[in-house]
């Protein structure tokens, strides 16, 4: 070796040879290979030593108000420590949307890490995520680092492979924490990965909007959407304002209309110390999107959503498009696929990597959420790409999937005998009892959408949706879809539609106990109905009255209602309807002690039902049933006729069904003497009444915990229920 540190050629090959090596030392022995033929050995005593005490470290601080409680970055850091291992860095991945506070936790994480390791602490923005900046190239990235580290630039390779080995080669025997921000893909982290050695320790953090695969990660922690309580707290903390109650509808409305994202809420948190949260959420109200009218805000929300998009491919960009578009507030793939006119598998999958770009949320059951505040500015942003005509066509295709998997529920959950084999895309009635609970919101807004866009379905589709979030005892739901039905059949001019949906929203009333109100309405559809010779649906109408004649105790009003609603049906040939008049007819018997005739409008009701293949009218006259062999002290017959109606009443998820059930069968098994089975069927029930704010029903089952705690002798028990039963009693009739 020469002076000047230029290698000399080798005993066995000539200077100036086609296999000639050159070859640069300087320092104790640390070796890099770049490229073919060229060795540098570096070393760095002297240059550690001219920077005596020095810790390299370039960390941003963390906020001093920090989202996810104070506990979660010392926990973060317990399990990534415990991930150091010699060999290879112990790497944390953070990822979620845009704003949800990544680089906040990254830095909280990076600060409670950051004593232990001495010799490097770095953070690099690697602009995966920037508007209006490409991400940064590992080779740029990797000269920032060699230059923080010492090199000088003739020293740093020019090649990324150069800089990525003699990166490593540096921080092999070091104990070194890097940082790396809004990182976009996973191929931009590789090269910048350190490696140590048995007396090295590294560790690497790393925050994305997307869930990086392929990489090693000891921690992989989605940053989610704040719970609205933390939001809140977040509001108050950065506002400084103490006196600020925690729980003021005021901040919750705020908390809601930030999105629970920190990269809103916290510009709003600063304007609440010199202004109260009633004005903000006034304001924000009142505008086309919740920061419209706070600038800074809006502009870094609108840039989070707009540079997240222009990074997904163009397929992705269609799907995310369509998911925009949905009318609903959540979907699943098949709605997605019938809305983009591509199979369901191939809609998964995209959704699938749109999840991974944090472009959705996941909700249970395989369902999926665009996130209320991106989703005004994606509608702004996406507006012109899209005409509106093609969205109605597409839209035409997810009607027509839904109303199709709507008639298969309602076939499942609804018949007289439950099915054998599953059915269209469901294994079993409760698998369907499932999707219905989940798809609620999604249904509603479809049917809501259908009506708008006059799709000649809509009606029928938006009908058998409520009718199956009535018998759920999603009552608003229902409401809300026989409204729209009712205003889209006054503008259609469709008088029977009209006075059905009047009929409707009559059971509805009459379902709450608004009696008054359902009168008015069975009345109001009685007209109509009447105006246009819709014989059954004129049936349903008598029968309503007839429901709230009886609930006030007035038998005759009520068995000559049932009467005229049994003539309506049987001049319609509706099965189902003259089975519902016969219940009410049966009820009326009953009540009177007239047990036989009971039992023959009852069994004659129900096979009516069975005719009509109507399972919820079948459980309601089967349970009328049991009642009467009750009556008659035919206690095994009674009790399999309450678990038959139970049965029919759960595979329809009706609860309010299901809590009369069981209240008759804790009744009957009471009688039969076992009291613990009797108790506990009572207690459910009444959980399911008070659920319902059904006070007449929880009056019922006070009545037979009170006869139950009788026949066990205990008095105070019998006193406290007997006492319950006669309030509620007394207040039902002004429910």
């Amino acid at each position: 070796m020469t002076p000047d540190g230029r290698g000399t050629a080798g005993p066995d090959e000539p200077a100036g040879s086609g296999g000639d090596v050159r070859a640069s030392a300087r320092g104790h022995a640390q070796q890099a290979v770049i490229g073919q033929g060229v060795q540098h050995n570096y070393f760095y005593g002297a240059s550690g030593s001219a920077r005596p005490g020095v810790v390299l470290s370039t960390l941003i601080p963390p906020p001093s108000i920090l989202v996810g409680g104070p506990d979660r970055p010392a926990a973060l850091a317990a399990r990534l420590r415990a991930g150091i291992a010699p060999g290879k860095p112990a790497l944390a991945l953070l990822h979620g949307p845009g704003g949800a506070g990544k680089s906040a936790t990254a830095r909280a994480l990076a600060a409670e890490l950051a004593p232990e390791f001495t010799d490097a602490r770095l953070e690099v923005d690697l602009a995966g995520f920037t508007p209006g900046s490409a991400p940064r190239p590992a080779g740029e990235v990797l000269t920032e680092l060699l230059r923080l580290a010492g090199f000088d630039g003739a020293d740093i390779p020019g090649e990324t492979a150069g800089k990525s080995q003699l990166w490593r080669a540096w921080a092999a025997d070091k104990k070194v924490l890097l940082l790396l921000d809004n990182a976009r893909d996973a191929g931009q982290i590789a090269p910048l990965l350190p490696s140590s050695s048995f007396h090295g320790r590294c560790a690497v953090v790393v925050t994305s909007r997307n869930r990086l695969t392929g990489l090693d990660t000891v921690l992989d922690v989605p940053v989610e959407l704040l719970e609205p309580e933390a939001a809140v707290e977040l509001l108050v903390r950065v506002s400084g304002r103490g006196s600020d109650d925690p729980s003021s509808d005021a901040l919750a409305e705020l908390a809601r209309l930030c999105g629970y994202l920190p990269l809103a809420l916290r510009p709003v948190g600063a304007l609440l110390a010199d202004l109260d949260a009633g004005t903000l959420v006034r304001v924000m109200r009142s505008a086309n999107r919740p920061l419209e009218q706070l600038a800074e805000a809006d502009q870094e929300a609108a840039a989070a959503f707009t540079v997240s998009y222009e990074a997904l491919t163009a397929d992705l960009q269609r799907t995310l498009r369509t998911c925009v578009w949905h009318p609903g507030p959540d979907f699943d793939a098949g709605s997605i696929g019938a809305l983009a006119g591509i199979p369901a598998e191939l809609a998964t999958v995209q959704l699938v990597r749109l999840l991974q770009r944090s472009m959705l949320t996941a909700l249970p059951h395989r369902r999926y959420v665009f996130h209320d505040l991106f989703l005004s500015y994606a509608r702004q942003r996406l507006a012109a790409l899209d005409h509106e005509d093609a969205m109605r066509m597409s839209r035409r295709g997810l009607y027509r999937h839904l109303a199709r998997v709507v008639a298969t529920v309602h076939a499942l959950l609804s018949a007289a005998e439950e099915p054998t084999a599953g059915t269209g895309p469901f294994e079993n009635p409760e698998h369907a009892r499932l999707w219905l609970e989940a798809a609620a919101g999604e249904l509603v807004g479809a049917a809501v959408g259908a009506l708008s866009d006059s799709w000649e379905l809509g009606g029928d589709f938006a009908v058998r949706t409520a009718q199956l979030l009535y018998v759920e005892g999603q009552y608003e739901r229902a409401g809300v879809l026989y409204e729209q039905v009712r205003a889209a059949a006054d503008l259609a001019g469709d008088e029977r539609a009209r006075g059905r949906a009047v009929a409707a929203l009559g059971d509805l009333a009459r379902s709450t106990g608004r009696h008054d109100e359902a009168d008015a309405l069975f009345g109001n559809a009685l007209e109509i109905l009447g105006g246009v010779a819709d014989t059954a649906g004129e049936a349903d109408a008598l029968r309503g009255l007839g429901e709230t004649a009886r609930a006030r105790g007035d038998q005759d009003t009520a068995s000559a209602h049932f009467t005229s609603a049994l003539a309506r049906a049987r001049q319609a040939d509706d099965a189902a309807g003259q089975g519902y008049a016969l219940t009410g007819l049966a009820h009326i018997a009953r009540q009177r002690g007239e047990l036989d005739a009971a039992g023959r409008l009852f069994a004659e009701a129900a096979e009516f039902q069975r005719r009509a293949d109507d399972g919820v009218g079948l459980a309601y006259a089967v349970r009328g049933l049991g009642h009467v062999r009750r009556a008659l002290r035919e206690f095994d017959a009674a009790e399999r006729c309450f678990r038959d109606a139970m049965a029919l009443h759960q595979r329809a998820g009706n609860r309010f069904g299901q809590a009369y059930a069981l209240t008759a069968l804790g009744g009957v098994t009471g009688e039969a003497g076992r009291f613990e089975e009797a108790a506990a069927h009572l207690d459910d029930a009444l959980n399911l009444h008070r659920a319902a704010n059904d006070r007449t029903g929880q009056a019922r089952t006070h009545a037979e915990l009170a006869a139950l705690a009788h026949v066990r002798g205990d008095g105070v028990a019998a006193r406290r229920h007997e006492s319950a039963a006669a309030s509620l009693l007394g207040r039902s009739d002004g429910a």
